[in-house]
């Protein structure tokens, strides 16, 4: 393990442990200590990293509210605010993502791949934006990005990114048959790639988003309007790490 501040090789175990179990490490040639999640982004935190893993797992599988998951982890004796809870999914999300990004680039579900595009227009930090997202058949987010305007430009920067996100091109792609798709798809993803429109199908709601519909105040938002809510506080989590 080398040095989490210096990046030497020369590191020295220490007898001793952290309160939560860590192992301890003393650098030899900047004298400094740390531990083994000490370049980590749980470092200093209240609880060990597998539990608070878990936590923001079942905050992102289930229908569990921030403040749900704090009275279970007081059932089982473990303490801790419903902010904290908000604390560690924004640590983790863009983590999280970057590994199942990786975990999903360049591999395909099946033949006749198809991928769902649309945009959404909405407010984010007081400005209105365009959120270009894309699904798969099984309701899976493939991509997105927030653009300032709706073009071929966005287009073509849309299909790049997702591209170099999943690592191949997709057989077939439905829109809502706004004019700059065509070429955008044609220039990005090659002439291969089948295109057609349909206002219905190109504005599915990813299928796991739409089953964890956070309830809210008035009744659950379910559909694409929450959909997209949930895709600009993503957006937002991440851009503020």
């Amino acid at each position: 393990m080398n040095c989490v501040f210096c990046g030497s090789a020369a590191v020295t175990e220490r007898p001793e442990v952290t309160a939560r179990g860590y192992r301890r490490f003393r650098c030899r040639d900047c004298g400094r200590q740390f531990n083994e999640r000490s370049a980590g982004a749980l470092n200093r935190t209240c609880l060990p990293s597998d539990i608070i893993a878990f936590v923001v797992f079942c905050r992102l599988r289930y229908r569990l509210t921030l403040r749900d998951l704090s009275e279970i982890m007081a059932l089982r004796g473990i303490e801790v605010s419903y902010e904290a809870v908000c604390d560690w999914e924004t640590k983790l999300l863009p983590i999280m993502g970057d590994v199942l990004r990786k975990r999903r680039h360049g591999t395909r579900r099946g033949p006749g791949v198809s991928w769902f595009v649309d945009e959404t227009y909405l407010k984010v930090r007081g400005r209105w934006a365009y959120l270009y997202r894309a699904i798969d058949r099984d309701g899976n987010l493939v991509d997105a990005i927030l653009s300032e305007h709706r073009d071929m430009k966005a287009a073509k920067a849309f299909f790049q990114t997702a591209r170099a996100t999943m690592g191949y091109r997709p057989d077939r792609i439905t829109t809502d048959g706004h004019g700059s798709y065509p070429r955008a798809i044609r220039s990005m993803l090659g002439t291969t790639v089948r295109h057609r429109t349909s206002a219905h199908l190109g504005a599915r709601t990813p299928l796991p988003l739409c089953r964890r519909a956070r309830p809210r105040s008035g009744g659950p938002v379910t559909g694409c309007a929450a959909s997209a809510r949930r895709d600009k506080q993503n957006m937002i989590r991440i851009n503020n790490v």
